[in-house]
């Protein structure tokens, strides 16, 4: 026979629980953030070791020109090329657009896909196939998948963050980053706040108000001393489990790992200057501040909330604003990623939901294009230094070594340590996989 506890043990359980539920809420599904981290190691598959892997993606939103950063057709009919020059780069016969010229010193680190065929137009079906590898809406984020399957190397600091503007009702379009029939314990942890604004705050690890961090471990220290009567943690192993989650919670608000790995003070000016004192390139190095600590999956979300790269009108003046801080954001990402020796832990993808077309419009844009668009992959121990198929002279269709997204998400889960063919059951029951289609792309590996 199982005993139980006796009335007053479980009234001094349930204040404990209670004062976590209540000061450390999660904000999500209206779970508290013991039940948060209780749920997400619950779903770990298999109980296996956490692969010390991660992903960062760069999510440039709109769908970049990729004649105007990473495939320029130099030789091409003027209303085709566009209005900038290409520029050499430091693998021979390969150029970038003038506007990214830190681009062009650090090919040799990056691996170019310029023959990714997403096959739609639509920003929606786009930003489906490239973020859940699935064409249609309400499919799990691939950042959701990986917090589902892996978590994070340490409890106490979120496996998905999303760092970028919000999903908010008035946009055209919107990314699909959130967890869908995973359900919300493996939504991503939002930051919305810009890092370059001294009002810079992380939800969750900000304190209530008037709560100190004295305060609260005060507080800690009396709900101890009301729960005297330890718990027999080797004879009780559920009971354990709830000690170990209610302490990580604390240590989310209270301990240094989250909020070390959140401030962006504790790194050289020099630094943050080579980044950019701007929202990408502040983003792109806390997004490296993160994994270094230990988080497995990164989205840096490119401004969809002011439509960066949807140019359909001007995209001279709208690349002389993206371009250099794409550059500088990007590239210092990249160059960071091999001298703290993260290349072979971390992969990198930058890319958006399609290309735009050959053709500048009347207005001086381009629109949306779904034959072919430009990827750009770095680190995860894969084989830099190239170029990997071409369009056409025109830039219009795949000319050699056609790719889907689908190719470039079944790299990013071999990197992870995860199958792809892993299954999860929708809201139906139906057991679906994570990627119906793709292969490693072969000369990457």
């Amino acid at each position: 026979m199982v005993s139980r506890p006796d009335q007053s043990e479980s009234l001094q359980r349930t204040r404990r629980r209670s004062f976590l539920t209540t000061t450390v809420s999660a904000g999500m599904a209206g779970l508290s953030l013991p039940s948060l981290l209780a749920r997400r190691a619950e779903a770990t598959v298999g109980g296996n070791p956490v692969s010390d892997t991660a992903v960062i993606q760069v999510w440039l939103g709109g769908g970049p020109t990729h004649f105007e950063t990473y495939d320029p057709k130099p030789q091409a009919p003027a209303e085709y090329r566009g209005p900038f020059q290409p520029i050499s780069t430091c693998l021979p016969g390969t150029q970038v657009c003038e506007l990214l010229p830190r681009h062009a010193r650090i090919l040799d680190r990056v691996a170019l896909l310029r023959s990714v065929e997403v096959g739609s137009g639509s920003h929606d079906v786009g930003m489906f196939i490239c973020t859940t590898g699935k064409p249609k809406k309400n499919q799990p984020a691939t950042g959701s998948y990986v917090a589902r399957i892996r978590g994070s190397k340490t409890v106490s600091l979120p496996p998905y963050v999303h760092l970028g503007f919000p999903q908010t009702a008035n946009l055209v379009f919107v990314p699909n980053f959130k967890s869908h029939y995973l359900g919300g314990a493996f939504d991503p942890f939002y930051v919305y706040d810009d890092p370059t604004s001294e009002k810079f705050r992380v939800p969750n690890l900000q304190l209530v108000e008037g709560l100190s961090s004295q305060r609260l471990r005060d507080r800690k220290s009396l709900l101890e001393q009301v729960d005297q009567q330890r718990r027999e943690f080797t004879s009780n192993r559920a009971a354990a489990s709830v000690d170990h989650f209610t302490e990580s919670a604390f240590e989310v608000v209270s301990g240094p790992q989250a909020r070390k790995a959140f401030d962006l003070t504790q790194e050289k000016e020099a630094t943050r200057q080579h980044y950019g004192m701007h929202r990408w390139g502040q983003s792109c190095l806390l997004a490296r501040r993160l994994v270094e600590a230990g988080v497995p999956f990164v989205t840096v979300n490119f401004d969809p909330h002011s439509f960066s790269f949807d140019m359909h009108g001007n995209v001279e003046k709208g690349m002389k604003s993206a371009g250099p801080r794409m550059d500088s954001a990007i590239c210092a990402l990249v160059e960071e990623l091999y001298q703290r020796g993260l290349d072979k832990k971390v992969l990198l993808i930058v890319w958006g939901e399609f290309g735009r077309t050959p053709k500048v419009n009347k207005t001086g844009g381009r629109d949306h294009w779904g034959p072919v668009m430009s990827v750009l992959l770095s680190g995860g121990g894969l084989r830099v230094g190239q170029v990997i198929g071409s369009s056409t002279s025109k830039g219009e269709v795949p000319k050699d070594r056609p790719l889907r997204p689908y190719d470039v998400l079944a790299t990013m889960y071999r990197h992870l340590g995860i199958d792809p063919r892993t299954t999860f059951p929708d809201h139906a029951g139906r057991p679906l996989y994570l990627l119906d289609e793709g292969e490693v792309i072969q000369e990457l590996v």
